[in-house]
C-alpha cells in the first residue's frame, strides 16, 4: 500500500540546506515529511563540517513508493550528508516502479560530501533513481552511490526485475554528465562481460573539483591498487575538473573501503580537509 503524502504525489519529502555563517557551516532549513526524516547535526571529522543522516522510517521502499530529496548549499558553504542505512527495496509484484527523486544545488564555492549505503533491490523489485545536480563554478561535489542483489527464496543472485540509476550534472548551466545505468537481469544476462562479471556488487564515486587533473587520477589508482582489495574498478576523467570512480566487487566493505581511500585523498589534497571515516574500513 502505498501512503502518500496529503496533497502529494511523494510518500516521504526531505530539503536540507546549509549556509556560511562567520567562518562555519550551519544547517539553516532541514524540513521533512512521510516516512522519512533528518537527523540532528553531528561532526565526523575535525574540520567539525556539519553533517546529518537520512534516516527511512518505513522499513524500505515498497512498491509504487516515490520520495523526493531535496539539498541546497549556500555560496561558501561545506556539508555532509549520508544515509543511516542501505535503502531497501521491496518486490514489485503489479510492474509498478518505486522511485528516489533528488535535486541538488551547489552554489559559489560549496562542497557537499553526499555518502549513501548501497541500494539493497529484492526480489522483483524495479526501482528508478534520478539525481539532477545543479552547480556554480568553484562547486565540489563528492557523491557515492551503489546497487547490490537482496535476498531472495531461491538464493538466486539477481532475482530484481530492473534497476535504473540515472544522474544529470549542470555545471554553470552547461550540462557535463549524464551518467546512466540500466540493469535488467530479466532481459540480460548481467554476469557475462560488461556487466557484473565474476561480481554481484557494484559502486560508484562521483567527483567535480576544479583541482583534479589526470595525476589526480593516477594517484587515486595507485591508492586503490595498495589496498590490495578482490575487485575491479575503473576511473574515467570526465571533461569538466571531475572522475568518476566504478568498482565491482562480491563485498560492500570493499567498495566502500575503495570509495573512502579516494574520497580522503580528494578530502586531503584538494580540500585541505581532515581525513573522513563514516563507513566502517580497516
Amino acid at each position: 500500500m502505498v501512503r502518500l503524502i496529503e496533497g502529494s504525489e511523494y510518500v516521504g519529502i526531505i530539503h536540507v540546506e546549509a549556509v556560511r555563517k562567520k567562518e562555519k557551516t550551519v544547517f539553516s532549513s532541514k524540513a521533512f515529511k512521510g516516512l522519512i526524516k533528518i537527523s540532528p547535526t553531528v561532526y565526523f571529522d575535525k574540520d567539525k563540517t556539519p553533517a546529518c543522516f537520512i534516516v527511512g522510517l518505513g522499513g524500505g521502499y515498497v512498491e509504487g513508493e516515490k520520495y523526493k530529496y531535496s539539498i541546497d548549499i549556500k555560496k561558501g558553504a561545506a556539508a555532509v550528508l549520508t544515509t543511516q542505512a542501505s535503502t531497501k527495496v521491496y518486490k514489485c509484484v503489479h510492474d509498478i516502479t518505486t522511485m528516489q527523486e533528488t535535486s541538488i544545488h551547489l552554489a559559489e564555492g560549496s562542497i557537499l560530501e553526499y555518502v549513501t549505503d548501497s541500494v539493497i533491490l529484492y526480489k522483483d523489485a524495479i526501482y528508478k533513481q534520478i539525481n539532477d545536480i545543479h552547480m556554480d563554478k568553484g562547486a565540489t561535489l563528492i557523491y557515492s552511490d551503489g546497487i547490490t542483489s537482496g535476498w531472495s527464496p531461491e538464493g538466486d543472485v539477481f532475482s530484481y526485475k530492473s534497476a535504473i540509476l540515472k544522474t544529470n550534472v549542470y555545471v554553470d548551466g552547461r550540462h557535463v554528465l549524464l551518467d546512466n545505468l540500466y540493469v535488467n537481469p530479466r532481459e540480460n544476462d548481467v554476469t557475462k562481460l560488461g556487466y557484473f562479471e565474476k561480481y554481484k556488487n557494484f559502486g560508484t564515486l562521483l567527483v567535480i573539483n576544479e583541482k583534479i587533473t589526470h595525476e589526480t587520477i593516477e594517484n587515486l589508482r595507485n591508492e586503490i591498487n595498495r589496498l590490495n582489495l578482490p575487485i575491479d574498478f575503473g576511473i574515467t576523467l570526465l571533461e569538466t575538473n571531475g572522475f568518476v570512480l566504478r568498482i565491482l566487487s562480491n563485498y560492500t566493505q570493499d567498495i566502500d573501503c575503495a570509495v573512502t581511500v579516494c574520497h580522503n585523498y580528494i578530502r586531503q589534497n584538494l580540500l585541505n580537509l581532515s581525513s573522513l571515516n563514516i563507513r566502517k574500513c580497516n
